[in-house]
């Protein structure tokens, strides 16, 4: 099955936001963790970033660029 861009980018996100959450830290649904600024939030973003290469052979960072944002 493929995925667009902005299904991996939304998975991403959704992962991140559960990585975050696994350190007490909350954020609601739909938050993008691609666009924070925040140092906890952003390595929240490169951890996800890191399981999708691993577990998919899929970068994020190649689908936010593909979608311009």
């Amino acid at each position: 099955m493929t995925r667009s861009n902005k299904q991996i980018i939304n998975q991403t996100n959704e992962l991140a936001r559960i990585l975050y959450l696994q350190r007490s830290y909350l954020k609601q649904e739909g938050y993008r963790f691609d666009r924070a600024t925040h140092p906890q939030e952003k390595e929240a973003w490169q951890a996800a970033c890191i399981a999708q290469r691993l577990l998919t052979d899929t970068d994020p960072e190649d689908a936010l660029e593909d979608e311009g944002l």
